[in-house]
């Protein structure tokens, strides 16, 4: 057997193998404090690479690529050493779930202070021998559970269930070395963005010439708002439209996107869609499915339903 203690201090070794793998987090929405908008759980998945002791290569699945690589001659940067797993005094909305604080950040402020409910048990996250162990610490008013892998001394996963939150590392490999490319913009990174932006492009240029699908009734009203082509792609249909209203009265949305989808297809959440302390409402029609993310507040169900009939049809 093995103590939360010695779990601990095994956090606290930097690893000194290349890793490769997939980053996945699950964190709430925030709502008004009375359940509204519905829950609706902010889900994001990468793949990483991460060559100690400070290079990282991150591609997230909606296209998005980060790269962080370190010269040693540009010195120490104290953003190269993460802080570790800590939560912030709005847990759990400012949540910033990344491999980074699982794999290299140590224990940090959290686990520092943390105490175990019972003794670590043993378990098999996928694939791999680890450690879990619930805990009390006193900046969470909720039990958090973590799986520490037992070989490797990184955290495997990361969950308050009664949060909604999870992050979990899966599809895990120790290389022996990896290339200096991969931590490059390479011609594969680039083509990839090129292409991105000419699908963007192309969607922005076809609504040039049409109107957007963009609802009659608006809190506030639109007759000062500025619809435009966020992002979209023309074979699949979908579409990203920003609405700003800069001239907007107080305490109705100034900043919101709409999102035109096929049915039964993962969400689309680009950029800040996917912070969870948007205010996100979902819905289907006949033909497409629909999120309208707002910053400020949510809409009120009578607004919301306004918003829906004032729909232009299909």
């Amino acid at each position: 057997m093995v103590s939360w203690t010695e779990l601990r201090d095994l956090l606290g070794r930097a690893p000194e193998l290349p890793v490769v793998g997939r980053h996945t987090s699950v964190r709430p929405r925030r709502d008004n404090g009375q359940n509204w908008p519905p829950p609706s759980p902010v889900r994001l998945s990468a793949r990483f690479a991460h060559r100690p002791p400070h290079d990282w290569f991150v591609e997230y699945d909606n296209g998005d690529v980060s790269i962080d690589a370190w010269d040693p001659e540009d010195g120490r940067r104290a953003e190269d050493f993460p802080a570790g797993l800590d939560f912030g005094p709005e847990f759990p909305w400012d949540l910033d779930p990344s491999p980074y604080r699982l794999i290299t950040g140590g224990p940090g402020p959290v686990l520092a202070e943390a105490t175990a409910v019972a003794e670590p048990t043993p378990v098999r996250h996928d694939g791999r021998d680890a450690w879990a162990v619930i805990l009390r610490t006193p900046s969470l008013a909720c039990p958090l559970r973590v799986v520490v892998d037992a070989g490797a001394g990184i955290l495997l996963a990361v969950e308050v269930e009664e949060a909604g939150y999870r992050e979990e590392l899966t599809e895990l490999d120790f290389p022996a070395e990896l290339p200096d490319s991969r931590f490059q913009w390479n011609n594969a990174v680039e083509a990839a963005e090129e292409a991105h932006r000419r699908r963007r492009d192309e969607v922005a240029a076809y609504y040039d010439q049409r109107p957007l699908p963009v609802p009659g009734f608006w809190p506030g009203g639109l007759d000062h708002a500025e619809p435009g082509v966020f992002d979209g792609d023309l074979a699949t249909g979908l579409l990203a439209i920003d609405l700003y209203n800069d001239d907007a009265p107080d305490d109705t949305p100034t900043m919101a996107t709409l999102i035109r989808q096929r049915p039964n297809t993962p969400l689309f959440e680009p950029g800040w869609v996917s912070d969870p302390q948007a205010f996100v409402h979902h819905w289907q029609d006949g033909t497409w499915q629909w999120t309208l993310a707002l910053w400020g507040r949510p809409l009120s169900p009578d607004e919301l339903d306004r918003v829906i009939d004032s729909m232009p049809a299909n």
